[in-house]
């Protein structure tokens, strides 16, 4: 069988431009995260090699579950054996990830995020406008493979604007930019079939290692005590919207830093 063209193509599936396909807000523009990632990438596999197709169904894939809202038009995974984990939890479906979003799934409940009071949308916002100049992926070496592929790889992107999300403590906090290079690294195992589809990936990260870099400013604003009085009023009321309920007579500024606040 001959190799399907998004093994060999970055961004084969944004050229689909069929007016059947679903795009969730038309065909995304990668263009400053290609660029990112021609500027600042670690390795240059071989054209054609083993490193050079995961990369490239990895890259794909994530363009189809970001982006197009139905499951069934994706090419890069077998979607009625399709699973994706994070660090060996929740297994989610298809149908899932639609809902969930990437991040929310990659993140999941930490205390620096809070997937559940996070939607799609939202999360992808907190981490485009953080990540002002893209969010850059690439493959570092593969072990094994296929059809079971194990192989490590790193996220990296500058953080030139604030990042502000939901912690678990039911609160948002901001922190402002560092300007400086985020890097996260991982590993992944991933399962494919004959057509070099995705059947199962299951991804391993510490995502501490992202929050700690984007909150460096201002290391203690995701860790804000609550009172007892207020901390079960605030959790339900706050949302990631809610920007008017401030708890009364309260200084949310965090001292640690003026470049950082909790609302």
């Amino acid at each position: 069988m001959s190799i399907p063209p998004f093994c060999l193509d970055r961004d084969f599936v944004l050229k689909d431009t069929s007016n059947e396909t679903k795009w969730r807000n038309g065909i995304p523009n990668y263009s400053r995260a290609n660029s990112l990632f021609e500027k600042y990438k670690s390795t240059d596999h071989q054209q054609n090699s083993l490193p050079f197709i995961v990369q490239n169904i990895v890259k794909n894939w994530e363009k189809e579950v970001s982006h197009k809202i139905d499951p069934r038009q994706w090419t890069t995974v077998d979607l009625d054996n399709y699973r994706f984990s994070c660090n060996g939890q929740q297994k989610y479906n298809g149908w899932d990830m639609v809902k969930q979003g990437t991040y929310n799934a990659l993140i999941g409940q930490t205390n620096y995020y809070d997937s559940s009071l996070i939607s799609f949308d939202e999360s992808h916002l907190v981490f485009r406008r953080s990540l002002g100049e893209g969010f850059a992926w690439e493959v570092l070496e593969v072990f094994s493979g296929p059809p079971t592929v194990t192989f490590t790889w790193r996220h990296f992107g500058r953080m030139t604007d604030y990042f502000s999300c939901t912690g678990l403590s039911g609160l948002v906090y901001k922190a402002d930019p560092t300007n400086k290079m985020v890097k996260i690294y991982g590993m992944c195992i991933a399962t494919i079939n004959d057509q070099y589809q995705i059947q199962d990936l299951q991804v391993f990260y510490d995502p501490t290692q992202l929050f700690t870099q984007l909150t460096e400013i201002c290391p203690y604003a995701p860790f804000m005590k609550l009172s007892n009085q207020n901390s079960n009023q605030l959790i339900k009321k706050t949302t990631f919207n809610d920007k008017n309920f401030i708890p009364e007579k309260k200084d949310l500024t965090n001292h640690q830093s003026k470049l950082c606040t909790i609302s």
